[in-house]
């Protein structure tokens, strides 16, 4: 309680719940380190404890580790456990519940409760229904605002609307680097509280500071800025009276020792830097105008700020000239120039520096030896090293393990800070090594907000942060290394700070730090937002969904929200007027994209679900593959990655993590985890983070009735690799591209997008080196995204696929007119004979079943079958919308009798059928030696070996289909056909792109949205 009194924010407490007494919305504004985030929900619940009330407190925070570590640290200040009265819940995990009254959460977890109470109360047409989930809370504080994620901007926005309709509920926003004004209009000049912040001196360098500290061999550059380490600010109200009345009387009664006793007794920047509240006097300027040339040269050799300047901008050299004290005029003037020639020199070595290195890449060098520049001129002190992304971190970290002064793990204690790493390995950093063991953390943005670090005392900011742009007019996405904002890099400064006195070090120049933009753009002006799409047609089914974004704080622009409605629109959760189908409330009810939610039924339907879980949960988080530094394993880590994906056929990346998923959960089972990850380089930490997330999303499942309590008979054909490429087609439709001939002295694998576009495969894909002939045509491929990288356009992970997944789940597929062998455009004014007689040649085309059909998929893509092959796959593509639609109205009811024929059919016809030409037969992938004959020649497929084999599923049988009453299969009277009744659709070497409004128009067996999907 002692400790809390002293926050500055604790002086607020009374303003800030009055406030809340009186007003509904309340903005917080606190500097870092005033308390706010652990206090603020305090004092409310002490508040209304105090008058009798029972209250509801959810916390949000902009990350889990966040959530996890601030209510754990206010249950501590409490004397509690977790889980008593204050509690988390973030995905994968939770502690407390109904019974605790303070909740923290993650915004999606705050913004799912809001969002299935928009859904409820719009099928009740009640908006306070008696099971509201907003009835029960009382207050909602959502912190950091500032970060501007696309949920948080979208939750303001549905809190500001809930307002009106929940008198009852406070809301409280906080932040601490923020345009309050800004915000504070966006809720209609809701009150605003700002309190001052509270953190020990930090001492700020440069990149052209860290050049020059490196070069000078011997100096302790930390001699003068540790040493007083343990002291708190002096700077208190009374000691900044007492200040300026010494001040004040050393100008008029030339009373100076006063101001000499503070200044001596001290010694701390912050008060021989100290400027006068009201005239920005400085103590300089004061002995510098009087002449006190002893006492000059001592604030000199402080190190004291000669550039500081008064209200009426005068500095210390002004006020010198302006009293005609030449003496100390020319002393301070040649302190200046000797400065001066310094900063020339640290120019010089900061210009020599630039034009070796690209700025805009991280040097692990320099931060190796800027390391052991800080351990060797300190003793003790946590380092914190912000850094832009996950292979940052990697990369330097091996670097230090390379390191003969860091590999020393009995003196160095190096962590991992990421938020896509398990809860408890996160929870390390906040733990104190053993004394005379240096922790040194290296962390993303992560660490930037909500989180202290006790033991911090230098920072080592990069500048640099992981940030993701989506470019809505070519649907490409960016993900590159930006510069912070000015934002962040005072918040990085100030986790130096929070405990004790520290140091930053940026490693980038002064100049850079002030062309740096003040905030960060909002996550929602460069993201895709099909997510925040779908939500808010779940929120409010009558609202047009622009409409509705167009009152967030800043709306993203319109392009990007047409895209997001057409994918969703394909996906089949809107109809062509925008309304919603029963198969998009289905797609929002998962804490999944969309796409992966279609992509989860079509595997119930299939009985395929287990890899449909993996993949869905690897889309969400990450690959478990690492990559490694040398060169040589770099080369095994990229060998092991597509020996695994051979095991369902190779040439995919989703599929290598499928495989190597299922063997590393054998090979925990046989005590072989170790050994299996090191071989094929994997994280045993991210597999077992894709575990837990697979176990919840089979949970979300079951309680929507989608599957049963027991799941094995929902993954009979989850070995086979037709099958498994169709889901995977599911999830990642509409992003299909085909490949392109290998041209003369071009060895890189080109891709066409539908939108024409030429894009490279990645140099980490599995398909990176592939090859193939020309009697394969141009093999399809789905991946998850195009994008923009330093290196061009690129895609990073893909899987080449069949014809036959994409023509039962394409959204169109057309017969093209007869005779239309290129893309040359009709005569638009043609005559109704003329229409007559092309009506009547696509009826006789289609009137024989032998004959020679041409079909275009998404109006690109054509391929050449009989007609009786179209009809029938027009069929079951009827029958796979009318199934998918039934389970959405009725999870738990068998499949009529019809739709589990037709599913049983589209089984057994990917099973034989779905793989394509240049991936090894079913019957070849189980022999050993016919594999590795296949392989022969073959660039981009390594055939499984013993040991890999060991660890994979039984052999591949015919297709499953499931008979159990509470499962999605059907009737078990139908027997297994021992060869598909389709043909094969080879993709015609002629292209089809429609050229305009002239073109053909080709016959549509496009599905109604309205109806079935």
């Amino acid at each position: 309680m002692e400790d809390r009194s002293k926050l500055p924010i604790s002086s607020f407490k009374d303003v800030i719940t009055s406030t809340l007494d009186d007003h509904q919305v309340v903005l917080i504004s606190g500097e870092t380190g005033c308390g706010k985030t652990t206090q603020v929900p305090q004092y409310i619940l002490d508040h209304m404890w105090g008058k009798g009330e029972s209250c509801k407190i959810i916390c949000t925070q902009p990350r889990r580790i966040s959530a996890i570590s601030v209510a754990e640290r206010i249950s501590a200040e409490r004397g509690e456990a977790v889980g008593d009265t204050v509690g988390y819940k973030i995905r994968l995990e939770s502690k407390g519940g109904k019974n605790s009254s303070v909740m923290f959460c993650t915004n999606g977890v705050l913004l799912r409760v809001l969002i299935g109470r928009g859904t409820n109360t719009s099928k009740t047409r009640n908006p306070k229904s008696l099971d509201d989930a907003i009835m029960g809370i009382s207050h909602i504080i959502v912190d950091e605002i500032h970060e501007r994620d696309r949920f948080s901007d979208f939750m303001l926005t549905i809190l500001r609307d809930l307002l009106p309709v929940y008198p009852h509920l406070r809301l409280v926003l906080m932040s601490a680097t923020i345009d309050a004004v800004r915000f504070s209009q966006y809720f209609n000049g809701c009150s605003v509280i700002q309190v001052p912040g509270f953190t020990y001196p930090v001492k700020t360098y440069y990149l052209e500071d860290v050049l020059s500290i490196l070069q000078s061999v011997g100096d302790n550059h930390l001699s003068t800025t540790t040493s007083d380490k343990k002291q708190r600010s002096v700077l208190t109200e009374d000691f900044k009276s007492s200040m300026d009345e010494s001040i004040n009387l050393a100008l008029v009664n030339e009373e100076f020792d006063p101001l000499l006793e503070l200044i001596s007794a001290e010694q701390n920047p912050e008060i021989y830097n100290y400027q006068h509240s009201e005239t920005g006097v400085t103590p300089l300027m004061v002995f510098a105008a009087k002449g006190q040339l002893g006492d000059v040269c001592m604030l000199l050799s402080f190190g004291v700020d000669c550039s500081a300047q008064d209200h009426d901008g005068k500095s210390a050299l002004d006020w010198a000239q302006q009293e005609k004290q030449q003496e100390v005029y020319e002393v301070i003037m040649k302190h200046v120039e000797c400065s001066s020639a310094k900063l020339t020199e640290d120019n010089e070595l900061l210009n020599k520096y630039l034009a070796t290195i690209n700025p805009e890449h991280i040097d692990t060098m320099l931060i190796e030896r800027l390391l052991g520049k800080i351990c060797v001129d300190s003793d003790e002190g946590a380092i914190l090293v912000f850094l832009p992304g996950w292979e940052d971190i990697n990369q330097t970290r091996e670097k230090l393990r390379a390191s003969p002064f860091f590999r020393d793990s009995s003196r160095f204690l190096v962590l991992s800070l990421h938020s896509m790493i398990p809860s408890s390995e996160q929870k390390k950093v906040f733990k104190r090594p053993p004394a005379g063991v240096r922790k040194i953390i290296l962390s993303t943005n992560i660490a930037e907000t909500a989180v202290t670090i006790d033991d911090v005392v230098f920072v080592i900011d990069s500048g640099r942060m992981k940030e993701k742009s989506y470019d809505p007019y070519n649907n490409v996405s960016t993900l590159h290394a930006s510069w912070v904002s000015k934002a962040s890099a005072r918040q990085r400064e100030g986790r130096a700070g929070r405990c004790q006195a520290g140091v930053c070090y940026h490693l980038y120049s002064r100049f850079r730090a002030a062309s740096l933009p003040d905030y960060q753009i909002p996550e929602i002006k460069r993201m895709p937002i099909e997510e925040l799409c779908l939500q808010v047609k779940l929120l409010d089914s009558n609202c047009r969904i622009a409409d509705f974004l167009k009152k967030t704080l800043d709306p993203p622009i319109p392009e990007s929200v047409r895209n997001a409605i057409t994918v969703l629109q394909d996906l089949g959760a809107l109809t062509q007027d925008e309304q919603l189908t029963e198969l998009g409330e289905k797609l929002g009810s998962l804490p999944v994209h969309p796409s992966t939610t279609k992509m989860l039924l079509f595997a119930i339907l299939m009985n395929c679900l287990d890899p449909a879980l993996t993949l869905a949960c690897a889309a969400d988080y990450r690959d478990p593959f690492l990559l490694p530094m040398a060169p040589d394993e770099r080369k095994n880590a990229t060998a092991g990655k597509v020996e695994l994906a051979s095991l369902y056929g190779g040439f995919s990346d989703q599929l290598a993590v499928v495989a190597a998923f299922d063997c590393w959960r054998r090979a925990k089972d046989r005590g072989q985890e170790s050994q299996f990850c090191t071989k094929y380089f994997i994280s045993s930490s991210i597999m077992q983070m894709l575990a837990n997330m697979r176990k919840q999303l089979q949970s979300e499942l079951y309680q929507r009735g989608f599957v049963p309590a027991d799941t094995s008979a929902c993954s009979l054909n989850s070995n086979d690799p037709g099958i498994m490429r169709a889901v995977l087609m599911a999830g990642a439709y509409p992003m299909v591209g085909r490949l392109l001939p290998p041209r003369k002295n071009v060895k890189k694998t080109i891709v066409e997008t539908a939108s024409g576009g030429k894009v490279r495969l990645h140099p980490h894909s599995c398909n990176f080196n592939l090859s193939f002939s020309k009697s394969s045509g141009n093999p399809l491929l789905v991946y998850d995204e195009v994008t923009r990288g330093d290196g061009g356009m690129h895609i990073k992970k893909c899987s080449v696929v069949g014809s036959c997944p994409l023509l039962l789940l394409a959204s169109e597929m057309v017969v093209a007119p007869p005779d239309d062998d290129s893309d040359e455009e009709e005569d638009s004014s043609e005559d109704e004979a003329g229409k007559s007689t092309l009506a009547q040649h696509r009826k006789e085309i289609m009137s024989s079943p032998d004959n020679t059909v041409s079909v275009v998929v998404d109006r690109w893509l054509r391929f050449d079958a009989s007609a009786l092959d179209v009809a029938q796959f027009y069929c079951l593509r009827e029958r796979l919308a009318s199934s998918i639609l039934f389970k959405v109205k009725h999870p738990q009811d068998v499949l009529p009798p019809a739709l589990g024929a037709s599913m049983y059919a589209i089984a057994c016809i990917l099973s034989y059928d779905g793989l394509p030409d240049m991936c090894p037969s079913n019957d070849l992938l189980q022999n050993p030696v016919e594999a590795r004959r296949f392989s022969l020649g073959k660039r981009g497929y390594i055939p499984p070996g013993g040991y890999l084999r060991s660890f994979a599923d039984r052999p591949h049988h015919a297709p499953h289909f499931q008979n159990l009453a509470n499962h999605p299969g059907g009737d078990p009277a139908y027997t297994q056909p021992s060869r598909a009744p389709v043909g094969r659709f080879d993709q015609s070497q002629r292209s089809f792109r429609n050229s305009g409004p002239g073109s053909s128009k080709p016959r549509s067996f496009k599905r109604q949205r309205n109806t079935a999907l």
